[in-house]
């Protein structure tokens, strides 16, 4: 799944009319940013600081971009002029103006050489349009015309699968108001155009993004409808090509902001729908479906998207802003979000499916206010009624009953394929399985919770939508049950819900618990319950981001939280009879002796990493002889696997010379050379 890290101001911009773009730097990790038309700097994305910056009086009319090529930077000045110049130039106004009779509209970046576009749409390498220079021969006032009529937006470079390039951009016509977007191709310069339109709705967003079979057009309309239209070489759809989804998280109203990330995901920055404040998204194109969201506390009409480098650039306002996102390995499951389809829903269950803005209100907590226990507590719990009921005995009782026999069902089903039974009253034919993480995961214990968690999972919804209002819920009513059972049934929880479920089960679990003896208790401290014990190691065995969680940890465990979970963590590195319980996990499929112990140790750098200043000014002995512990441990393990290095290697030997060889030639004939004496 694709997770934001973090998000942090990069640059001001002077004036938002006056800002013209960014793109990329010869250095990894840089940014040429044409802040205003006479506003150039160079600015590292990962720090963030100002290399450099040229201020010049002649107005830029297009971003300065990177030449590969001759290794200089290039400007356009005036729509008919260029200026290249390297990074030790001091005043760019010294540099030699190269005039062109054509007027161009864009420099475009590629990784071998730069590309001129003109304002008439064509096309030529930067070498190439300098050396041919003096032998246009174009009327001015055409020229002119040009540049008043058409306004070309947005050109990219795309690399199709079988190695051929092609250039696509946009074209608004000022007269009529139409949006065309222009692919041409680099190879053969064969150009198709393709005017954008929908009869009775207003385009919000457009944008080029990268597919699997080649670059594609992607437009937000304001119905909420969702477009793709592909560019491919053989592709003759008419735009705005194929409807795939609807967009409900943000405001189509306004106006939205679209940037192709990769392959397959986009990013969309827009106001938020019914609530203020606005959103940047992570889209993925293939399985249409929103992988990571940003919430930003105010919208603002002006804004741009840019990505590099890990990072998605968004200009708003007066502000450059990094949002440093990763895309995981990704759980196919948790992006098509429902585990189950809605061909074996019955009418009654598809009615109670609302949409998410009703769902949300249903289950919105307003400040500190609080839902009762009782209101979980009081319906009936199902897993104790199957378990009353009286077996068979061929007596007494003839027949089994159908709830046991769906419950043993389930059983035989959870052994096998992580799964329980979707009973259904039209035929077998119509059985379902709805998947589930955890073997251990008995499900929602009583009606109400088990009616939430099926309509979230039946309506669309991926894990991390839905652990994220269930945890949030249950945590505030205090349900401890529940949000054992939301941790042990959904894998991909967020960084900043599973610090929260650190803290609650902190809070909820005795010191005696944790204090450094998990398997016995004194006879003076009464035992907590087995579901808070199990709650604290059922979050620890959890899979989580070392980098992302580090934020969430310091914000919610203070030092005598720190304190305990160091204790705990310490038995289960060293008692081999304290294990976390086995669960399925994006890094390993189960928790053994020796995945215990790697689990706790990553907990404990990611503690050490977010509380390293409290830990470093503390004075409790306690907390300081327990970090001796820890670091004697951990020496033990350095000494320990030193030796195993000069080990490696003759390994990896035996293992080469043990592979299998292919017992059949792949040659069809052998040549041998034979020395007679």
């Amino acid at each position: 799944m694709s997770k934001f890290l973090s998000y942090y101001n990069l640059v001001s911009i002077p004036d938002p009319a006056e800002f013209l773009g960014m793109s990329a730097d010869k250095d990894v990790g840089n940014i040429i940013a044409t802040l205003a038309r006479n506003v150039v700097m160079i600015v590292n994305i990962r720090i963030p600081k100002t290399l450099r910056s040229w201020s010049m009086p002649e107005k830029l009319t297009a971003p300065v971009v990177y030449d590969p090529n001759s290794q200089k930077y290039v400007g356009v000045f005036g729509n008919h002029g260029l200026r290249l110049w390297d990074e030790s130039t001091v005043d760019v106004s010294k540099c030699k103006k190269l005039k062109f009779p054509k007027s161009i509209a864009h420099v475009v970046y590629t990784e071998k050489e730069a590309l001129v576009l003109y304002s008439d749409g064509g096309v030529a390498p930067l070498s190439k349009a300098l050396a041919s220079r003096k032998d246009q021969n174009e009327d001015k006032a055409k020229q002119l015309a040009l540049v008043l009529s058409r306004t070309f937006s947005k050109p990219t470079v795309h690399t199709l699968p079988q190695g051929q390039q092609v250039l696509t951009y946009f074209d608004y016509r000022t007269a009529t108001g139409e949006l065309h977007v222009v692919r041409r191709s680099l190879h053969n310069n064969a150009k198709r155009s393709h005017n954008i339109k929908r009869e009775g709705v207003r385009l919000t967003g457009h944008a080029v993004i990268e597919g699997d079979a080649g670059p594609q057009l992607m437009t937000i309309w304001s119905d909420k409808r969702i477009f793709m239209l592909p560019l491919a070489e053989r592709a003759h759809e008419s735009a705005p090509g194929q409807f795939v989804s609807m967009l409900s998280e943000l405001n189509v109203e306004s106006n939205l902001s679209l940037q192709g990330l990769s392959r397959n995901f986009a990013a969309i920055y827009g106001a938020n729908y019914g609530q203020e404040g606005a959103s940047l998204l992570v889209y993925n194109t293939q399985f249409k479906v929103v992988n990571a969201k940003q919430y930003f506390k105010v919208y603002l009409d002006f804004s741009r998207l840019f990505a590099h480098d890990e990072h998605i650039l968004l200009a708003m306002g007066q502000n450059i802003a990094a949002v440093r996102y990763r895309t995981n390995d990704e759980l196919l499951v948790d992006m098509l979000g429902s585990q189950m389809n809605e061909t074996h829903l019955t009418p009654i269950e598809l009615d109670h499916i609302n949409e998410e803005e009703s769902l949300e209100t249903a289950i919105k907590f307003l400040g500190d206010k609080r839902v009762p226990n009782s209101t979980f507590s009081s319906l009936p719990m199902e897993l104790p009624a199957v378990m009353q009921l009286a077996h068979a005995d061929g007596k007494l009782v003839p027949f089994e009953s159908p709830d046991i026999m769906q419950q043993e069902l389930n059983d035989l089903i959870k052994q096998h394929v992580d799964g329980e039974l979707v009973q259904v009253d039209n035929g077998l034919d119509e059985v379902n399985i709805t998947l589930m993480r955890n073997y251990f995961d008995a499900g929602p214990q009583n009606l109400a919770v088990q009616s939430i968690v099926r309509q979230l999972e039946r309506s669309g919804a991926g894990e991390q939508e839905i652990t994220e209002k269930l945890l949030t819920l249950f945590i505030k009513t205090q349900n401890s049950e529940h949000v054992l059972m939301c941790v042990r049934r959904y894998t991909n929880i967020s960084e900043h819900m599973l610090a929260w479920c650190l803290r609650y089960a902190l809070d909820n679990t005795p010191t005696a618990l944790t204090n450094g003896n998990t398997m016995e208790t004194d006879e003076d401290v009464s035992p907590a319950p087995s579901a808070n014990n199990e709650l604290l190691n059922a979050v620890l065995s959890c899979s989580f981001n070392s980098v992302a969680i580090e934020k969430y940890l310091k914000e919610r465990l203070e030092v005598s939280h720190v304190q305990r979970l160091l204790q705990h963590l310490y038995v289960l590195a060293t008692e081999p009879n304290a294990l976390l319980e086995e669960r399925p996990n994006q890094d390993a499929t189960s928790l053994g002796s020796l995945s215990t112990e790697i689990q706790a140790i990553r907990w404990v750098s990611a503690l050490m990493t977010s509380h390293v200043t409290l830990l470093t000014i503390s004075k409790d002995q306690q907390l300081l002889n327990l970090l001796e512990q820890w670091s004697d441990l951990l020496d033990l393990y350095r000494n320990l696997l030193g030796p195993l290095s000069t080990v490696m290697p003759l390994l990896s030997h035996i293992i080469a010379l043990r592979k299998r060889r292919n017992p059949f030639s792949r040659n069809w004939y052998n040549i041998e050379r034979i020395k007679l004496y």
